[in-house]
């Protein structure tokens, strides 16, 4: 669920740079103004309105909720997610935007805000405990509050065509989550009781589970905001999603 949280954040940002005419939805920030960081604010709380119901005429789909047809993850247990919708992301809050746009080198922090984040889907999955095999699949429901998280992005401008571009290296978030709640339904009546008392556990115990996830997870993040955060930013020229104006 944490890594759909991150490609859905991610349409936030890229679509709010990624439009032809970018200036018609979102504030065309210069990137060696010394008020470059307000303005980069005040850009990403207008996308996240823009985007909230898609906008058509791009060919952006709504992000709130954004809707996921597929998610296959693997932690210690085969998962796959599918049906997924994310809800929230539209109440978020922009803290603050810190950029440093060289001619030899990128990088953006967007430190962010969010009351609360919900996720509901359907899912399927296997693991086994000692001898154990256990098989499931059902609906689940999760609900994130009081998120805190910076997004940082790396990136190396180059040529390509004759124009410049920003080719994003590493991507790096560490969310720090208030509260976590999942509920879940088993569908398979031979485990059922297992995957009930597996997710008390989880709940009772969601930060321990958190806090051993999460190098796994950093990992998944930064090869899917790397790979999305390219997807734009190697489609628009450096000097139209950052300018020189001055």
């Amino acid at each position: 669920m944490l890594n759909l949280f991150v490609v859905c954040l991610f349409v936030i940002l890229g679509n709010c740079f990624a439009a032809i005419d970018i200036a018609q939805y979102v504030p065309v920030c210069d990137r060696t103004s010394p008020d470059v960081n307000d303005c980069l604010i005040d850009a990403v709380k207008k996308g996240i309105v823009a985007m909230k119901s898609g906008i058509k005429d791009l060919g952006v789909p709504a992000i709130d909720p954004y809707h996921q047809k597929e998610l296959k993850m693997e932690y210690t247990n085969n998962q796959a997610m599918s049906d997924t919708y994310v809800e929230g992301v539209t109440e978020s809050t922009v803290k603050d935007v810190r950029l440093r746009a060289e001619d030899d080198s990128f990088h953006m922090e967007i430190d962010m805000f969010s009351p609360q984040i919900f996720c509901k889907g359907r899912f399927s999955g296997s693991g086994s405990y000692n001898v154990l095999r256990v098989n499931a699949s059902g609906d689940f429901n999760t609900t994130m509050s009081d998120l805190t998280y910076t997004w940082k992005l790396d990136g190396t401008p180059e040529q390509i065509d004759g124009e410049t571009y920003v080719r994003i290296t590493s991507f790096y978030m560490r969310p720090d989550v208030g509260n976590m709640v999942t509920h879940m339904t088993n569908e398979n009546p031979d485990s059922k009781e297992l995957t009930d008392l597996a997710i008390r556990i989880t709940n009772e115990n969601w930060r321990l589970l958190y806090r051993e996830m999460l190098p796994f997870a950093q990992s998944n993040w930064n090869k899917i905001g790397t790979r999305i955060a390219n997807k734009i930013f190697l489609k628009v020229p450096y000097n139209q999603l950052f300018p020189v104006k001055s």
